[in-house]
């Protein structure tokens, strides 16, 4: 017979089933899940902050942060003075508000202001 080494770990004299084999290697196998799992976590929160980050820079381009820099009574007190008035729908919208009200004409308006500045960027006649 030759001398080989004797391995470093328990082996035993029959085959091995196969739930003998899963139990021995059970421990290893939840590990192996476990650090999977915190590695899929992980993942996806740095995606997630990749995403915030690229949103972020979206906003940023088009001069807007978490929202409208003027309050709605802002933007109507602005327009007042502009001569319009009986305002009907105020709404926010990807970084404009946009108003129905009355010109001073008498002409039912659209109005696209600037959430940022309170400026009217453009206005649309409603039929």
């Amino acid at each position: 017979m030759s001398h080989l080494p004797r391995p470093a770990f328990p082996v035993s004299p029959g085959p091995l089933s196969v739930s003998r084999c899963l139990r021995r290697r059970s421990g290893t196998v939840l590990l192996a899940g476990a650090a999977l799992l915190s590695a899929c976590t992980c993942l996806a929160a740095a995606g997630n902050a990749v995403a915030d980050r690229a949103s972020a820079s979206v906003a940023a381009v088009r001069g807007m942060t978490l929202g409208p820099a003027l309050s709605i009574r802002e933007v109507c007190e602005r327009l007042e003075k502009a001569g319009y008035r009986e305002f009907q729908e105020v709404e926010w919208d990807d970084g404009l508000y946009k108003v129905k009200a009355t010109a001073g004409d008498g002409r039912l308006v659209k109005l696209y202001v600037d959430g940022r500045s309170g400026a009217v960027l453009r206005v649309r006649t409603r039929d």
